[in-house]
């Protein structure tokens, strides 16, 4: 039984992007990779205080001015990374 757009050609030509925006725009950077893994480990490291109250950065590093620093690019980490979620989601409509 042959149904109703069997014989349709939807595929994208050769050519052309199934995505409108270019394929090196949606490519993540080195500095877009350092500031998700710094979020991932500042993130690992507020669950490890929630739960069982161990600042991992705390133990490793030796003075309060490398820990403030160390969170202080955690935070231009996350700032870096709504950059990169707003340059991702644009192509998306």
């Amino acid at each position: 039984m042959d149904m109703p757009g069997d014989n349709d050609d939807f595929s994208v030509p050769q050519g052309e992007s199934a995505l409108a925006a270019p394929a090196n725009a949606r490519a993540l950077s080195a500095l877009d990779w350092a500031a998700l893994i710094a979020i991932v480990a500042g993130g690992l490291n507020c669950g490890l205080i929630a739960a069982v109250d161990l600042d991992v950065f705390a133990t490793i590093l030796p003075s309060a001015i490398a820990i403030r620093a160390v969170y202080g690019l955690i935070g231009l980490a996350a700032l870096r990374c709504v950059v990169l979620l707003f340059r991702l989601g644009d192509g998306a409509d």
